[in-house]
């Protein structure tokens, strides 16, 4: 009979015994099995350990949170050299863009779709639809061309619409890229931006970009052109 003191141990032997009879057990035990060696796991079985001990890559934001194929939203702000701290005022001097690249194709390239608007404060409120299109297939470089609505100068001016055309370069996919692009109008109220930085990509969806931005427009009540230059921070998602 055992005493108190011995029931751990028969537990443990009871435990023991039940292990080593196991099938699974059996089949990559070196004593149930015979001498490891290479063969005796498959390629599956490896795959399936290393699984448990590689790390999982980490993002700031889930993966699966992503746009349709094609589907780009872009957020945009650029204030003059002198930043506006109210966070009101910051958001003057901004643009949002929805950009569909693959609404079709022409010549083995992808074509879409593109809506945009913009307003720097007090001076441009800008509207533009047109279409675009993927030049290498591969999201880094896109040619808009369409239809701008604008208004330069106070509330009191006219709108006008003219034909517009941007331009947007990526230089690789890597984590890291170089960023630029440019727009501008055709009209007597001229208006031309340009952009140049860099850019960080977070997730595979979504890319962050900063750098130096130069607007300029036609004010047609004082006969001046204006001139807006600053840092400039892009959001990104899709593609």
């Amino acid at each position: 009979m055992l005493n108190h003191s011995g029931w751990p141990r028969f537990a443990f032997g009871i435990l023991l015994v039940g292990i080593l009879s196991t099938p699974s057990f059996a089949q990559i035990s070196p004593t149930a099995a015979g001498p490891m060696s290479a063969s005796s796991f498959s390629s599956d079985d490896t795959d399936a350990m290393m699984q448990l001990f590689l790390p999982t890559p980490m993002y700031l934001v889930p993966r699966d949170i992503s746009t349709p194929q094609g589907l780009v939203i872009e957020m945009s702000l650029a204030p003059p050299a002198t930043v506006p701290s109210d966070p009101y005022e910051l958001a003057k001097y901004g643009r949002i863009t929805l950009d569909y690249t693959r609404a079709g194709t022409i010549d083995d390239a992808d074509f879409g779709i593109s809506a945009q608007a913009l307003h720097v404060a007090h001076h441009l409120l800008f509207y533009s639809a047109g279409i675009s299109s993927d030049i290498n297939n591969d999201g880094m470089f896109l040619l808009t061309v369409g239809l701008a609505h604008y208004q330069t100068g106070n509330d009191f001016s006219p709108f006008v619409d003219a034909p517009f055309i941007r331009l947007r370069f990526q230089s690789s996919q890597e984590t890291a890229f170089a960023y630029s692009e440019v727009e501008t109008t055709m009209h007597f109220r001229q208006f031309i931006t340009g952009m140049a930085g860099f850019g960080f990509r977070l997730t595979p969806t979504i890319r962050v970009i900063g750098g130096f931005h130069h607007t300029e427009f036609v004010m047609p009540e004082q006969k001046i052109v204006q001139m807006v230059d600053g840092l400039e921070g892009i959001i990104s998602w899709g593609m």
